[in-house]
């Protein structure tokens, strides 16, 4: 490990000298700098003994959630990466259009990197952690003169070694899910778009894995909802199913969650059900957001949040709804609430 600097110079200036080159010629300009970024972010992980892999997310523009990188270490998501072009801004109050969607729906996620290649901010829960860095030079210019200060490190240890911290209090668990519940929210909705489009195209609409699982849980909960509806009511419905498990004394680590809700057994048929659908043919389309959800459930300390009061898990969704949409505590769907907040479950 060398964690000590040496790295930094030669990976920089690699880094700098790739992105020229890709530069110099046709193309996106986004899209040109993606190689030689994960080039140097994976150079720093080795170099600070967290060798991270970067899960190519986003080819299909027509997505507005997921960030264009989940970054995992040693297995475990570990945060997320959104590129923007060289000489873009960064700055979410200089955002507009598809990149404020972006960032609205991305900036309350645990551990956010933002660059534009030059420019770095770490974001936790929407708040800016720490400073933002600047890199000396152009992309398109610099080659290997680019030149990185000492805090870029710093920004890079604190991005690849973040862990959930123990969850302790409702407060600390609502704040750590509601978010990762909307993210998920905003996936499902852009999974369904996205195969609405292919069976447009042509494709076989039974062919289409997710929206075979919307119609199974409409089927069981919602026959008359709009997408917008059913994402909302899944995406609930899977995090208390989690958080189910969890007050069930069921590891969440290493577990299919097709595999989880069958663990959840009969008395728990609708939240049990939310996670037996995800076969890992349909979980793979939302597989980094699922797998920090689970990461971020797995610290939940249940025996402390409840402090000996069974009730707990009763009062915790009123809770959630205020931090995950407010709206919904008037309009939520009451036969969801009914199954969620299900007396069995406490």
């Amino acid at each position: 490990m060398a964690g000590n600097g040496t790295w930094l110079a030669a990976a920089v200036s690699a880094f700098g000298a790739a992105c020229k080159a890709k530069l110099s010629g046709p193309g996106d300009r986004e899209a040109a700098i993606r190689a030689p970024l994960e080039g140097l972010l994976g150079a720093g992980g080795q170099a600070l003994g967290v060798p991270a892999v970067f899960h190519d997310e986003v080819r299909d523009t027509q997505r507005q959630v997921r960030p264009d990188y989940g970054v995992s270490v040693k297995g475990a998501i570990t945060g997320y990466v959104e590129v923007k072009a060289p000489g873009k801004s960064i700055d979410p109050a200089n955002l507009t259009g598809h990149d404020k969607v972006q960032w609205d729906r991305q900036r309350d996620l645990p551990n956010l990197m933002y660059t534009n290649g030059t420019d770095w901010r770490l974001y936790r829960a929407g708040d800016l952690f720490g400073q933002p860095v600047s890199f000396a030079g152009a992309l398109e210019t610099a080659g290997p003169a680019l030149i990185a200060p000492p805090q870029f490190e710093s920004l890079l240890t604190e991005f690849l070694r973040w862990e959930p911290a123990p969850i302790t209090s409702v407060g600390a668990l609502v704040r750590a899910v509601a978010p990762l519940t909307r993210l998920l929210r905003g996936e499902v909705l852009d999974q369904l778009a996205l195969e609405k489009r292919s069976v447009s195209a042509g494709k076989d609409e039974f062919d289409q894995p997710f929206a075979g699982l919307a119609r199974d849980w409409r089927a069981l909960l919602f026959p008359q909802a709009d997408d917008a509806t059913f994402a909302d009511g899944y995406a609930q419905a899977v995090t208390f199913a989690l958080l189910l498990a969890r007050t069930e004394g069921i590891d969440l680590a290493g577990v299919a969650l097709h595999d989880v809700g069958t663990l959840l057994g009969d008395e728990h048929s609708l939240m049990g059900k939310a996670l037996q659908l995800l076969t890992d043919d349909v979980a793979k389309d939302f597989k980094v957001t699922l797998d920090l959800l689970v990461r971020v459930v797995g610290a939940v300390d249940w025996p402390r949040v409840r402090k000996g009061k069974r009730d707990t898990y009763l009062h915790l969704y009123e809770d959630f709804l205020e931090a995950y949409d407010n709206d919904l505590r008037v309009h939520r769907p009451k036969k969801l609430r009914a199954h969620v907040l299900a007396p069995d479950a406490v």
